[in-house]
């Protein structure tokens, strides 16, 4: 089968039938793919990762810490559906109204944060978003979780040093719904599309899409929303047109270095 991607540098994936999902089962490769933004699912070539996993958590009553080296969110970016972020931490929009599209501004940008390059290769920078984004109860787990995933997702790509800087890794919200909603805590739906892989002809896998819902449990915490459990489902995935096929590598190459990946929703 990898023989026969070797010039294809996307791949369509087709539902099949789902998986239980929960804390330490998550991925944005469910379906004929990468079991891993994302975001257990179990790659095209038959192998199974855990990937944004969700971790435990409860509320804390720590000290409210001031956003340090926060800049204006206009200058980075956007900030959410129906809401805006009052700045930006370590990357990361925050500083959300207590509403509803505040905790659902939130979930989307918390968890586009999840799903760049440097979140997998680089471990201090997701030590930097998951302190950003976590609960404080919840931050250790979450950590060891997505540490492990992204060792697991970087080796079942084959990503070395030398194809690490080709690695391609998006996620952009389509959608969200909050399911129920207090001033203390609130659980948001976010539908996501993936696409994750590395576009050289050596690849163990080429550049791959999926779409999968992030079920997200945010709780009020100093003064922000912050996130205590993410669940992963399925879909829902739409049907691939009959008339589009999949790009060459190259074409997948250049197109991740001339189109700048959405910072944040908004």
């Amino acid at each position: 089968m990898v023989g026969n991607q070797k010039e294809t540098g996307t791949r369509s994936l087709t539902p099949k039938a789902s998986e239980s999902s929960g804390p330490g089962m998550e991925s944005p490769w469910r379906r004929v793919k990468i079991g891993a933004i994302i975001f257990g699912l179990v790659l095209v070539l038959g192998i199974s990762l855990t990937l944004f996993g969700g971790g435990g958590g409860g509320s804390d009553q720590g000290t409210p810490e001031a956003p340090a080296d926060s800049t204006p969110t206009s200058q980075a970016g956007g900030s959410g559906p129906g809401a805006k972020a009052k700045s930006v931490k370590d990357g990361v929009p925050v500083g959300y109204p207590r509403t509803k599209d505040g905790a659902a501004a939130a979930a989307v940008n918390y968890q586009v944060a999840r799903s760049s390059p440097g979140y997998f290769t680089d471990q201090a920078l997701r030590h930097q978003v998951l302190k950003t984004v976590m609960t404080s109860t919840a931050l250790g787990s979450q950590q060891a979780q997505d540490d492990q995933m992204a060792k697991g997702l970087l080796a079942s790509l084959g990503v070395t040093e030398q194809t690490a800087p080709d690695m391609v890794m998006r996620a952009a919200s389509l959608g969200t719904s909050v399911r129920s909603f207090s001033e203390d805590t609130a659980t948001v739906k976010v539908w996501m599309s993936e696409v994750v892989g590395v576009p050289t002809e050596q690849s163990k896998m080429p550049v791959s899409g999926t779409w999968s819902t992030y079920t997200l449990i945010l709780q009020w915490q100093d003064g922000d929303w912050k996130v205590a459990t993410i669940d992963l489902a399925d879909g829902p995935t739409p049907l691939v047109a009959p008339d589009q096929s999949a790009s060459s590598t190259q074409e997948m190459r250049l197109a991740n270095k001339e189109f700048g990946a959405p910072r944040y929703a908004g």
